[in-house]
């Protein structure tokens, strides 16, 4: 039993044992008058409750359907009172459910309806964090006369809102615009013979161990892998990493915006500058997908669909895509990795898509109360992408990026 009902229940209890004090010493009806008094009146006030519960109607309206992360949606709940009894206290509760499913914020107010009156009671809720949430009236409570019983209305009807990423102007990135093929830079060219490939080079880590070229890694001090032509076009491919480490659930949120405003920011800098983009990630559902347009039904489309936030290291790698887009012949030639999950094997797949012609790049992802100690060691990890040109940036928000030159 909940701790507050019990405690009523012991308070009116005692109240009429109190009463029956001079019930007993007495012993006539003058005696029992206090007992009946506070029967009657805890009867009373508890049937009254029940007409109230059966007086009050209530009706919701609200413009939520999608709105842009870190903006306030109004929210209303007309009271009214449609019999001539007086509600001495009315407490509606509106709530917004977070990506994880529990309750982001519970807002209330208490007030009280006269006979015959219409109340409204008005929620600004406000959606700080990109995804699909759920909001609503949560439930109404009522109160007796004496404050000794509550009633409880749930509501039965859930609002679902879409918030969608904010977009941010960057003023330059280190794309490259050029798409030489690999194999006109290698300075071992393919011996004369059937094989497919271009030539030759040694082996880095990251390079497909099935590209080795064994016969003549048998007569080098190292191995050497087989390098084939290149057709990589001039745009970007964004890479989204929805893997994080396990951060406090405020902190994955912030994450998570930051890496998909991030992304859209970069796809929204790509058409500016007449280049060809596309941003990849794996959605909900583990299925691979592609996004190539920047407009607001897409944004809905996207957030639907995205997954939330996660610390299983081991489900849908975006090392893995950045491989994938590494290896292929016809991919963009910009290949950028939005993550917070700086891992050796993320550095070193970057060094692998370098080697290969193409220009990574790497956002790095943290949280605001992330300490100094561990951006600097982040930071640390990450210099050894400095021996191979290519680009890094820490950010904890996306709107650092706002009119920014990155080079």
């Amino acid at each position: 039993m909940d701790r507050t009902i019990l405690t009523k229940v012991i308070l009116c209890a005692v109240t009429v044992g109190i009463c029956l004090v001079p019930a007993i010493f007495i012993n006539t009806i003058l005696g029992y008058l206090a007992v009946l008094t506070a029967v009657v009146l805890i009867g009373g006030s508890y049937g009254y409750l029940r007409l109230l519960r059966r007086s009050l109607d209530y009706a919701e309206s609200s413009d939520m359907s999608n709105c842009v992360r870190g903006t306030n949606i109004d929210f209303s709940v007309r009271l009214r009172n449609r019999s001539i009894l007086f509600y001495p206290l009315v407490e509606p509760y509106f709530y917004i459910a977070d990506l994880f499913g529990s309750d982001d914020s519970l807002i209330s107010d208490i007030i009280t309806l006269a006979p015959r009156e219409k109340r409204d009671f008005e929620f600004d809720a406000r959606f700080d964090h990109i995804g699909m949430y759920s909001a609503g009236l949560r439930k109404i409570c009522l109160q007796d006369l004496l404050g000794l019983f509550t009633c409880t209305i749930e509501s039965s009807r859930e609002y679902t809102v879409s918030v969608i990423p904010q977009i941010y102007d960057i003023e330059r990135l280190p794309v490259s615009r050029t798409a030489a093929s690999e194999s006109q830079k290698m300075t071992v060219a393919n011996p004369m013979d059937s094989s497919d490939y271009a030539g030759v080079r040694e082996y880095v880590i990251g390079d497909p161990i099935k590209n080795i070229h064994w016969k003549l890694s048998a007569r080098t001090t190292g191995y050497m892998t087989k390098v084939f032509e290149s057709y990589s076009n001039t745009g970007i491919c964004v890479i989204l990493d929805f893997h994080a480490p396990a951060y406090d659930p405020e902190g994955l949120m912030s994450v998570f915006d930051c890496i998909v405003e991030t992304a859209l920011s970069i796809g929204r800098y790509a058409v500016k500058e007449g280049l060809e983009s596309e941003i990849r990630y794996y959605n909900k559902y583990g299925e691979k997908v592609q996004v190539s347009s920047y407009n607001q039904e897409e944004f809905i489309s996207m957030v639907e669909n995205m997954p939330r936030i996660h610390t299983e290291a081991d489900r849908d790698r975006a090392v893995d895509l950045l491989r994938e887009e590494g290896n292929s012949l016809y991919s963009q030639g910009n290949l950028i990795i939005c993550t917070a999950d700086i891992t050796p094997e993320l550095l070193e797949s970057l060094i692998a898509v370098r080697t290969r012609r193409k220009n990574p790049m790497l956002f790095a992802v943290v949280p605001e109360s992330l300490s100094e100690e561990k951006r600097q060691k982040l930071q640390s990890d990450m210099g050894i992408l400095e021996e191979y040109g290519i680009f890094h940036h820490m950010l904890s928000d996306a709107k650092s990026l706002e009119g920014g030159s990155l080079s």
